[in-house]
């Protein structure tokens, strides 16, 4: 899932938790694995490869978070928590990003024939799995604005960067063995992109699309490649929107049964 679904969910989760103002960056461990892949040397494996039974020492408490993270996407993407990293990609997976995205795939074939690309049945696999989860955040949209979901993430940002990048730097090098000017790095870059303005930006198909096409090095200036791919979108929210927080609540209940709670600190 996308970061501002992990966002929401975490502050569902959290719920009626007084979570005050200098605690603001525990919403940016909660997307970290996504977060560092904004760095051109780190990708989603690296990030994700954590064992989501960790133990972790007190002093860098709020590596939990990332735990948290890593659960959410193991049911997005498996359908089940999944002690250690898998390697090999399954375009049959059970989780529920593959799962809604299945329907997709024959079109995303059709689309790659017309445009007159080429592209593999995995890869449209993986490519579905991705469009479901980029019309996640809208289909869920009108739940994240009522609780400032959007707000609250660009806040946590820029708080963290200001505030809290010692322990922040010193957390996710004991956590990836990554250097202070890399995470450096990667938190300038986010509080250049992950802001309220930039963020709305995209919260509509059409932004949706831009994101798809600008991945996956497409032109979006032919139309045909455009419509296709804002058709893609038009099929996914039309897959999710008997859905609505469904898989986020059952996610929430299935983590909770395998023993996450937000760490004391």
């Amino acid at each position: 899932m996308l970061m501002l679904t992990h966002t929401y969910l975490l502050q569902k989760v959290l719920g009626t938790a007084d979570v005050k103002n200098g605690d603001l960056d525990i919403y940016v461990y909660n997307i970290v694995p996504d977060l560092l892949t904004i760095h051109p040397q780190i990708n989603s494996a690296q990030t994700h490869k954590i064992k989501r039974s960790l133990d972790i020492p007190a002093s860098y408490s709020k590596a939990s978070y990332v735990i948290f993270h890593l659960l959410v996407d193991d049911l997005a993407h498996y359908g089940y928590i999944c002690p250690d990293c898998k390697e090999e990609f399954d375009p049959n997976s059970q989780g529920y990003s593959y799962v809604k995205g299945k329907p997709l795939i024959h079109s995303i074939l059709e689309l790659y024939n017309t445009i007159q690309k080429e592209i593999s049945y995995n890869d449209a696999a993986y490519s579905s799995h991705l469009i479901i989860e980029m019309i996640y955040d809208l289909v869920i949209l009108t739940h994240m604005n009522s609780i400032k979901t959007v707000d609250l993430l660009a806040e946590a940002i820029n708080f963290t960067a200001k505030n809290k990048m010692d322990e922040f730097s010193a957390t996710i090098n004991w956590l990836y063995d990554l250097g202070e000017n890399e995470v450096k790095e990667v938190m300038k870059e986010a509080s250049f992109y992950i802001t309220k303005e930039r963020m709305e930006r995209i919260m509509n198909i059409d932004g949706r699309v831009r994101l798809y096409t600008n991945k996956f090095g497409l032109k979006t200036d032919e139309k045909v490649l455009y419509d296709g791919v804002k058709k893609l979108f038009l099929q996914a929210r039309a897959l999710l929107d008997e859905d609505d927080e469904l898989f986020l609540l059952e996610a929430a209940q299935i983590i909770k049964n395998y023993g996450w709670f937000p760490p004391l600190t």
